[in-house]
């Protein structure tokens, strides 16, 4: 589906995942990301969390160096997995309280291994699952994109591609 058919289907408190399937290394972010995939055994290389405010969408996520806010229309192409959140004032305002919280490469690499550490250092997949948590949603106990996803798909939600 294309961004513009998908845009106004978004809710605040969605889902999104990218997959980062890049044919080659073409630079230094994209080993990073391949070695991130391989030792978290991840089909996706990153998720975040949609929030929709004054006709504008962005992406809540924690990527390199910091949690922050994105346009979505410049995120390229992603998943889009629609979590019928609530978007209670709890959610928006401990998403909004990351920001600028460091992101941690380290975290990232273990999360196959077990949920990271209760600080204020986040991965993508960690921060996802927490946002959700505010209402209710329960991502599954793994903090990994493709657990995420799969915590996701189990719960009801189709992953639908969109393109720019």
């Amino acid at each position: 589906m294309r961004y513009a058919e998908a845009r106004p289907l978004i809710r605040s408190g969605d889902l999104l995942a990218w997959s980062h399937r890049a044919p080659f290394w073409r630079s230094w972010h994209d080993f990073k990301i391949a070695m991130i995939r391989s030792f978290t055994q991840s089909e996706y290389s990153h998720v975040g969390t949609a929030w929709v405010i004054g006709g504008r969408v962005f992406v809540i996520e924690a990527v390199m160096p910091l949690v922050r806010i994105y346009p979505l229309s410049k995120a390229g192409e992603f998943y889009h997995l629609p979590l019928q959140a609530a978007w209670s004032d709890a959610a928006l305002s401990f998403a909004l309280a990351k920001v600028g919280h460091p992101y941690s490469q380290l975290q990232a690499m273990q999360a196959f291994f077990h949920l990271p550490a209760s600080d204020d250092r986040w991965e993508c997949a960690e921060l996802a699952r927490a946002i959700a948590a505010q209402d209710g949603i329960s991502l599954g106990d793994k903090a990994t994109p493709t657990a995420v996803v799969r915590a996701a798909q189990l719960r009801g939600s189709t992953c639908t591609l969109v393109t720019p």
